[in-house]
C-alpha cells in the first residue's frame, strides 16, 4: 500500500485507519520518508518508538544517524498542544506525519464541542500543510466506551481526507458466513 499522495495532488490529506492508530505502518512510512529528506512528526498518542524506526531504515541505509536526524519529532498531550503545533507549522516541502491525531481529542475532560472545534481548526491547517507537501494523518477508533459520543470526531475527520486507507482488523466480520466458514 503506497500512503504517499501524488506530488501532483497538492492539497491531499491521506487518513489511515486502523487498531493502534496503524502504528506499525505510520512507523515504517516515517523511515522511509526520513531516507529521502526532512520529516515533520506529530505525536498525537505516544505512537513514535524510535527503536522500530531505527530498525527499519538500517534495513534500507548504513547511514542510520543521518536519516533519524532528519526526522523532527514533537509529541501532544493535549488536543489544545496539537492545534499548536499545526497552527505554528510552516507551510514548506517537509512531509508531515501525524500519529494518532485524534487520542487528545477523545478525552472526555474536554467537552465534545470544544473537541469538534479544535478538531475543526486542525484539519484547516493540515490542509494548509498539506498544499505544500503530503500530509499524512493516522488515527483509531475511540474506546468502545465513548464510542457514541465520539464517533463523530472519527467521522469529521474522514469527511475531510481525500484518501483514506483502513486496515483489515479494523472491520471485523460480521458474521461467521462473511469469512466463508459456513457453506451456503
Amino acid at each position: 500500500m503506497d500512503l504517499l499522495p501524488s506530488p501532483s495532488s497538492p492539497g491531499s490529506l491521506a487518513l489511515v485507519l486502523g487498531p493502534h492508530a496503524a502504528q506499525a505502518r505510520m512507523l515504517d512510512l516515517a523511515a522511509r520518508l526520513a531516507l529521502n529528506g526532512p520529516l515533520r512528526v506529530f505525536d498525537c498518542g505516544n505512537r513514535f518508538n524510535v527503536y522500530p524506526v531505527a530498525r527499519a531504515i538500517r534495513a534500507l541505509t548504513a547511514d542510520l544517524q543521518e536519516a533519524l536526524g532528519r526526522i523532527r519529532l514533537a509529541r501532544a498531550f493535549t488536543c489544545y498542544q496539537v492545534l499548536a503545533l499545526v497552527e505554528e507549522s510552516p507551510a514548506d516541502s517537509v512531509p508531515t506525519l501525524v500519529l494518532d491525531l485524534l487520542a487528545t481529542f477523545y478525552d472526555e475532560d474536554v467537552k465534545l464541542p470544544e473537541s469538534q472545534r479544535l478538531l475543526r481548526r486542525c484539519l484547516h491547517h493540515l490542509q494548509r500543510l498539506s498544499e505544500s507537501a503530503p500530509v499524512i494523518v493516522s488515527a483509531r477508533p475511540p474506546k468502545a466506551i465513548v464510542y457514541a459520543e465520539r464517533v463523530g470526531l472519527l467521522e469529521q475527520l474522514r469527511a475531510a481526507a481525500t484518501t483514506v486507507w483502513e486496515e483489515e482488523a479494523l472491520n471485523p466480520p460480521q458474521s461467521p458466513t462473511e469469512e466463508g466458514l459456513f457453506p451456503e
